[in-house]
């Protein structure tokens, strides 16, 4: 375990220590998770009644903050979320790289070109005609097809698969198990036969784009699937073929988009959003989690539910139903009230010649 100071911390992201520098700290961890010779953070004013009751010996904060407890170190900076992220990497566990070069069990084709510092894993396969950019690590298991590009400093994690003529820009990550420029979905039925359309498009990743686990992206049924430059797609997620992605956009855990659907610049859908085919969703647009897209989406607009409409709309048509369901609710209670009500005064009415004091007329 390395122990590092205060002081030590602050250099490392900017900030500024109050309370004792050379206080030792022996990792990071939440602020409810934190104990003695521990550090956390503190990014959202939302958690600031964390800080009374935190265990932790020192906390990331803001430069202003108002903190009342004397027994706390800070860390003032002027972003506690990326200098905490600075304090992590530094006790993060040291993996050794891939070695540079090329596994003696892997099988690299005799026409593929490999550039300058390349690290090809154990068991993995590069087809004939694929050109390996400088600095590309290409992990155990990788199989890298015929005719496919991997752009400079980019990394396959183990087991990724790439189809015949994929293409990868500049420093492109792709994570474990991921499938990109497999057939996308085209049958035609004959005679309640369903028969294949051929897919013969690729699929195009451009720089700085990084793909989580387990992700399919379809190739194109002609021309191709393309993820524009920046995008980050979280695991799970399925581009189906001739999707195309503007730049920056950010796709959640279990997202899919039917083929042929565009998205522009800075788009973000949220986990399990579905997208049907062909639509288009404008720059900067919003999509919340498990909405359903059934039509266009204008650039900026943030959409919510299945079907997916105006977020401000649907929340007001949301909670006026609840409002409306609360009101029927209590008018159910006040009517089984008075049904009690009226029960008891007709099960204690007097009888037909009872003078109300259970007395008999005349006797």
């Amino acid at each position: 375990m390395t122990l590092r100071t205060l002081d030590e911390l602050a250099a490392l992201c900017g900030g500024a220590v109050e309370g004792d520098g050379s206080c030792e700290i022996a990792g990071p961890a939440g602020l409810d998770d934190a104990g003695p010779g521990q550090i956390s953070f503190l990014a959202q004013q939302g958690y600031a009644e964390k800080l009374a009751s935190t265990k932790a010996s020192a906390v990331v904060v803001t430069r202003d903050l108002e903190v009342d407890r004397d027994d706390l170190h800070l860390v003032r900076c002027d972003d506690p979320e990326i200098a905490f992220t600075e304090i992590v990497l530094a006790y993060a566990p040291q993996i050794p790289p891939l070695a540079e070069g090329i596994d003696p069990t892997a099988v690299v084709d005799p026409t593929a070109e490999l550039a300058e510092g390349v690290r090809v894993g154990p068991q993995a396969t590069i087809g004939a005609g694929a050109r390996i950019g400088a600095g590309v690590t290409v992990h155990a298991g990788v199989r890298v097809g015929p005719l496919c590009v991997v752009g400079e400093g980019s990394c396959l994690h183990p087991n990724v698969v790439l189809y015949p003529s994929t293409v990868l820009g500049a420093r492109c990550v792709v994570h474990a198990g991921s499938v990109l420029g497999s057939d996308g979905l085209g049958f035609r039925n004959e005679g309640g036969r369903w028969i294949k359309t051929p897919q013969v498009g690729n699929v195009v990743l451009e720089d700085d784009v990084e793909v989580g686990a387990n992700v399919a992206i379809d190739c194109a049924r002609f021309g191709s699937t393309v993820v524009g430059e920046g995008t980050k797609l979280d695991n799970l997620v399925h581009l189906a073929h001739n999707v195309r992605t503007g730049q920056n956009c950010l796709i959640l855990a279990q997202v899919g988009i039917a083929g042929s659907s565009t998205l522009g610049s800075h788009v973000i859908l949220a986990g399990q959003v579905g997208v049907a085919g062909h639509l288009n969703i404008g720059d900067g647009a919003r999509v919340a989690a498990q909405s359903g897209l059934a039509k266009d989406v204008p650039a900026g607009m943030e959409m919510f539910g299945s079907p997916a409409g105006p977020s401000r709309e649907k929340l007001k048509k949301l909670f006026g139903a609840e409002r409306a369901g609360e009101e029927v609710s209590k008018l159910k209670k006040e009517l089984r009230r008075l049904r009690e009500e009226v029960r008891a005064l007709a099960e204690g009415a007097p009888s037909e010649g009872d003078d109300g004091d259970g007395a008999q007329a005349g006797a």
